[in-house]
């Protein structure tokens, strides 16, 4: 089962940013779906009804798909690589206006170069295979092929040239010509990343063509002996399963396990439940999809069919948070400076409304209404329940016997007398139960309680210093080593501080749940995040000062899971390489092999999903999803609209039939992926029905890497090295001034 229960604060702030991290399916669902916790670290016990299930199969009947006999991963080959990433001078015009998003004129540069007798032939190819590649993008196959001849002529000899003519021919649906292609290249180099990738076009085209002996054959062996690719080999060899669902279901288990953010596995293993009526891990599994995208009509009509064989509530079902007692036991002060929680807030940063909540206080508290000041006091541990009142649009706070204590219609503030304690919102409910996470938060603080429309919005006002554990926690979960948790939290408290110092939202400073951040509440945390958040408390990033002045705060950034091409330059690997970007260095980037050495890399050499990883989406969806707020008539295709230096996407642009529309990665990775794409650094290869996507790492790219310093700590490096190591020209202070706007 792949509803979300671990809590990774993977990207943060969708109104913020300064800060990226990467997101898996698993993570972002851990800020829309429900928790339960259940680890040592946080001590807390699951009071959801637990239904008995359906199936009485053992969990170890599990098919494994073996490596074949005569291969094996291979350390030295899988972490070798001969690609260059050289660039000409003449073609980077070309490639800056590619970057700016100006694809036409690039390529009509592109076009120019590569017809140019007086250039180098080098040059002629290189230029024929950037056209190539955004022709390909644009299914425009024709044209494609017409630049592959001509890459060819100039040099036969050029495996990557050749390497692309496979999945112009594969993409297309030709298996005869992509197939006689692929029969050339093993004559041109023997490198494992050229192979490999040749493989996976011809098992991709086999699937499509629905030759499932073959495609099968082809994606056993990439299976037993290409790690990078073994989430998305699983899942088409489930797919390719037929009507053995409990081996497709097997499958499936793999491919998540490998990669929890792989979507399309995700909907799959939910219609293989369905089919062999397994309705409860059925209706869990799309609910977790319902949540990603609630224009699934799939999801809605199998939501509404399976509900009647779930013995108790629905929510109960979506692993909430369920907390019975107050956790912090010991009250905290904290002298840092305050911070606004939108509660139970949706992927787009949006508070959702809630209809009624509980409140348990862990000290004596007063309740202040706008306008008459304290009405109502209380004694620690005294429940009250809040209910909004649908008929006269205003809210009533009852005692334990159902009486109204206090009515308003006006906005209220839930305060406890004594700083330091906490209180837990429970039983939260809303009109739609998917709209947000509606676990149990326990919070310090106060509450704010603002009656709208729908019914009654929250805000928690708090401290910093309250909150970094939490957050620290849910990016870093699994990480125990203090000198990463210490580089992260200063990293984190940095990017926070300096979200609080530019503004932003009227009502409040961050979500509490979206795709960019996880809060929660101070029940989220170990003695380990709370050690080094203390051992770092106040402290932040800064620019050295100049004589006289305080420091001047950093923006520092932050993100999951690195790769080694960064776009600060920060060199996550020993080994000295050079990557320039244009469209087929990016290409070629996503086909080369992590090295080794990489900081970031996962000790598990088969769970590389992190750092790179292949997704296939069907064009129907994409469309579909397009519709929901665009209409450009049929999707033609998609481009870059403009990326980074780097080539990360930083917005896209969907051609349709009627017209275009550009929109942000955010925007972009919903439509292109219901959201799970781990970052916007990635290419991909238009099929007839499907598009296959590339990419790389989990984030920006720039700023700490979390999973990279906790690689430096296991090589025995300090907290302060390093946040050298990623800041070499930023110090740690407590005390620092903000830059003043000019405007």
């Amino acid at each position: 089962m792949r509803i979300i229960r671990n809590i990774i604060l993977l990207a943060v702030f969708a109104a913020l940013p300064l800060i990226s991290f990467g997101q898996s399916l698993n993570d972002y669902m851990a800020g829309n779906s429900a928790l339960t916790v259940k680890t040592e670290d946080t001590q807390q016990e699951d009071i959801t009804p637990q239904a008995q299930p359906e199936s009485t199969e053992p969990s170890q009947n599990i098919m494994a798909v073996k490596h074949l006999p005569d291969v094996k991963l291979n350390d030295n080959i899988i972490t070798k690589t001969v690609i260059e990433y050289n660039i000409y001078p003449q073609i980077s015009q070309a490639n800056t206006l590619y970057s700016q998003g100006k694809s036409q004129e690039a390529l009509t540069l592109y076009t120019e170069l590569s017809q140019n007798e007086g250039l180098m032939p080098e040059i002629r190819v290189e230029a024929a295979l950037n056209a190539l590649i955004i022709h390909l993008q644009r299914a425009e196959y024709k044209q494609a092929l017409k630049l592959s001849d001509l890459s060819l002529t100039l040099n036969p000899n050029y495996p990557f040239a050749q390497l692309l003519r496979i999945w112009i021919y594969a993409a297309q649906g030709k298996i005869k010509e992509a197939q006689k292609e692929y029969d050339q290249l093993p004559f041109l180099t023997a490198d494992f990343e050229y192979i490999s990738s040749a493989k996976l076009a011809m098992a991709q085209a086999y699937f499509n063509a629905d030759k499932a002996e073959k495609s099968m054959e082809i994606l056993q062996n990439l299976y037993g002996t290409d790690p990078y690719v073994i989430s998305h080999a699983a899942y088409l060899m489930a797919r390719l399963s037929g009507k053995d669902k409990k081996a497709a279901s097997a499958l499936i288990e793999q491919a998540l396990a490998h990669d929890s953010n792989n979507y399309m596995a995700q909907k799959y293993q939910a219609d293989i439940q369905y089919k062999l009526k397994h309705r409860i891990p059925a209706w869990q599994s799309y609910a977790s999809l319902y949540i990603l995208d609630n224009g699934d009509k799939t999801s809605a009509k199998r939501l509404k069919k399976l509900s009647k064989y779930l013995p108790y509530a629905p929510e109960n079902y979506l692993f909430y948070t369920k907390l019975s007692e107050i956790y912090t036991k010991r009250p905290s002060l904290s002298n840092s400076r305050q911070i606004r929680i939108g509660l139970f807030s949706n992927y787009q940063a949006q508070l959702t409304p809630i209809t009624s909540f509980n409140l348990m206080p862990g000290a004596d508290f007063v309740i202040k209404d706008d306008l008459m000041g304290e009405v109502i006091s209380g004694e620690a541990y005294t429940p009250k329940a809040i209910t909004f009142d649908k008929e006269h649009k205003g809210i009533h706070i009852q005692n334990k016997w159902g009486a109204a204590d206090f009515s308003t219609k006006r906005p209220f503030v839930i305060s406890l007398k004594k700083e330091g304690y906490s209180f837990i919102v429970k039983d939260a409910k809303a009109e739609n139960i998917f709209a947000a996470n509606l676990g149990d938060k326990e919070l310090k603080g106060s509450l704010l309680v603002i009656p709208v429309e729908q019914g009654m919005v929250l805000v928690n006002y708090t401290y910093l210093e309250d909150v970094i554990p939490a957050l620290l926690m849910s990016m870093t979960r699994g990480i125990k080593t203090p000198a990463a948790l210490e580089a992260s939290a200063l990293a984190l408290r940095t990017a926070l501080v300096w979200h609080l110092s530019a503004g932003g939202n009227e009502l409040f400073d961050i979500p509490d749940n979206s795709p960019r951040i996880n809060y929660g509440g101070v029940n989220m945390e170990s003695r380990y995040v709370r050690d080094a958040a203390k051992n770092t408390e106040n402290q932040v990033l800064a620019q050295p000062a100049k004589e006289g002045d305080l420091p001047l705060l950093a923006q520092a950034e932050i993100y999951k899971s690195c790769s080694w091409a960064s776009e600060d330059g920060t060199k996550n690997t020993q080994e000295n390489r050079n990557y320039n970007f244009s469209p087929v260095n990016l290409f070629k980037y996503m086909l080369s092999n992590p090295p080794k050495d990489l900081f970031s890399a996962p000790q598990d050499p088969t769970l590389w999903s992190s750092t790179k990883w292949i997704y296939l989406m069907p064009l129907k969806e994409i469309e579909a999803r397009l519709k929901q707020k665009y209409d450009i008539g049929s999707l033609k295709y998609f481009e870059p609209a403009q990326t980074t230096p780097y080539g990360r996407v930083k917005a896209m642009r969907f051609v349709g039939s009627k017209k275009s529309v550009e929109t942000d990665f955010d925007e972009a990775n919903f439509i292109i992926a219901a959201g799970t794409l781990r970052s916007p650094f990635f290419t991909f290869v238009p099929f007839k029905k499907d598009i296959l996507l590339l990419g790389s790492d989990s984030g920006a790219g720039k700023g700490l890497c979390i999973d990279g310093a906790f690689g430096l700590a296991r090589e025995g490096k300090t907290s302060q090295e390093i946040i050298k190591y990623y800041y070499p020209d930023l110090e740690i202070t407590e005390k620092w001034q903000i830059r003043k706007s000019l405007l």
